[in-house]
């Protein structure tokens, strides 16, 4: 995290989930990023994100992570097929460095 918020940038998650269930995830789980509520998947589709059916027949967010500039163009973005396999600190440090 150090290493990110020292280039300036900035991590948020985005989920279908309700306000108050990512507040005590991010409480218990003590992160130090905020998690955001999309439950009507409108962020998630502009980006392309959907996971049909994929959670109890409910549409979700499938694991991403995109880099998004101060101009708010898409630098950089790593889509995982297995949610438990995510993009290492390396690599969304290397994804930073490339985008300047």
């Amino acid at each position: 995290m150090d290493e990110i918020q020292k280039r300036g940038a900035k991590i948020a998650g985005v989920v279908v989930d309700p306000v108050a269930t990512n507040a005590e995830v991010v409480r218990t789980a003590r992160l130090e990023f905020p998690i955001l509520s999309d439950p009507d998947l409108r962020m998630i589709d502009a980006y392309g994100f959907r996971h049909v059916a994929a959670h109890d027949g409910n549409d979700i967010a499938l694991s991403a992570s995109v880099l998004i500039d101060a101009d708010g163009i898409v630098r950089w973005t790593s889509v995982a097929k297995n949610f438990r396999v995510r993009p290492t600190p390396s690599e969304v440090l290397a994804a930073i460095d490339a985008s300047r």
